[in-house]
């Protein structure tokens, strides 16, 4: 009985290596191996893994080349694997350079079936390598990315790259398949609504940033953003409080201050207005000055002419090829020849 069952075993193990091929047939594969019709019975197959070691679970073009028959492209399944079939002996590179956060790869495979052999199986695990730019930076951000999936990190990192280049619809989507991977990932949904404030989709930001605030109530940039988004929509009301409660949390917040002073201002609360504006400029100098030209109405409408000059003047001197500088220097001279 032992022995029945000891080669009932070989036979089976020989099946699983795929000893007893016959020698005119192609290496079993599983189905959506790509038939490369070079008329050979070889394989090569593999399994695309990301820098930590993980399967890529996306698909991603594959291309075989060959030094005499041209290339063939294939693509992964949603689990990373690949196969290419029907290969005879000789020279082939696999190559992988179409994925723009992954350096690209190269990797040779030579095949011999010599005459009278069974075909073979050239099995490979390619571990791609993140693009420099791609890697998350050293530092505070860094830590808060740390316990971050894999894919929803790569998400991230590439909608970072888009919105560089002002490719800012782009960089929505990748945020979404970001937050999409990892739907917890509060420094996406935050990025996200930024991404809709520049191009002036503020009613999405807010919706946004307030599903970023569900996660962590506290986090100042989420609650600058909001405020923000609804002094956007001219939301006013809406807006003061959500800014001052952030500049509670960080009161040198130059741009918290200049927008709770923009809103403040259209509100009328002019007194309250002119000290958050103030306090921007303090903070932020010349990248605040903007806030120059808020003050000059506020002034003008307290009959300051004198201060409301000033402020302009200010101004133009921070900002001298503004679209409308022609306009503001009459209005200059009007405020200067009404307090004579």
């Amino acid at each position: 009985m032992w022995k029945r069952r000891f080669f009932e075993f070989l036979a089976v193990a020989a099946f699983a290596l795929c000893v007893v091929i016959p020698l005119n047939a192609q290496v079993f594969l599983p189905p959506g191996a790509t038939d490369t019709g070079l008329g050979g019975g070889n394989a090569i197959t593999g399994m695309i893994l990301l820098p930590n070691g993980r399967p890529l679970q996306r698909r991603v073009n594959i291309r075989l080349q060959t030094s005499t028959k041209g290339d063939r492209v294939t693509s992964t399944d949603e689990y990373g694997k690949f196969a290419f079939q029907g290969l005879v002996t000789g020279e082939y590179t696999i190559v992988i350079d179409k994925e723009k956060e992954f350096e690209p790869y190269r990797q040779s495979v030579e095949i011999r079936q010599y005459r009278g052999t069974a075909p073979q199986n050239y099995t490979l695990n390619i571990r791609l390598t993140l693009k420099e730019e791609t890697k998350p930076k050293t530092g505070v951000l860094n830590a808060e990315l740390a316990n971050i999936p894999e894919r929803a990190l790569l998400h991230y990192n590439s909608a970072a790259e888009l919105a560089k280049k002002n490719d800012h619809p782009a960089a929505i989507e990748e945020l979404k398949l970001a937050i999409k991977e990892y739907p917890s990932f509060m420094l996406a949904l935050n990025e996200l609504g930024v991404q809709y404030l520049k191009v002036n989709q503020p009613q999405n930001a807010d919706e946004v940033f307030q599903a970023a605030l569900k996660i962590d109530p506290d986090a100042f940039g989420a609650l600058i953003n909001r405020g923000i988004a609804n002094f956007m929509m001219e939301r006013y009301g809406e807006a003061v409080p959500i800014l001052r409660k952030a500049l509670k949390k960080n009161d040198q917040s130059a741009v918290g201050h200049y927008f709770l002073g923009q809103a403040l201002a259209n509100l009328g609360l002019f007194d309250d207005a002119e000290k958050a504006l103030l306090a921007s400029l303090a903070l932020g100098k010349e990248e605040m000055k903007e806030a120059h030209r808020i003050l000059a109405i506020i002034y003008s409408s307290r009959g300051a002419t004198t201060q409301a000059a000033d402020q302009l003047e200010t101004y133009l001197k921070l900002a001298p090829n503004a679209p409308d500088a022609e306009k503001l220097r009459e209005t200059i001279r009007k405020l200067r020849e009404s307090n004579p």
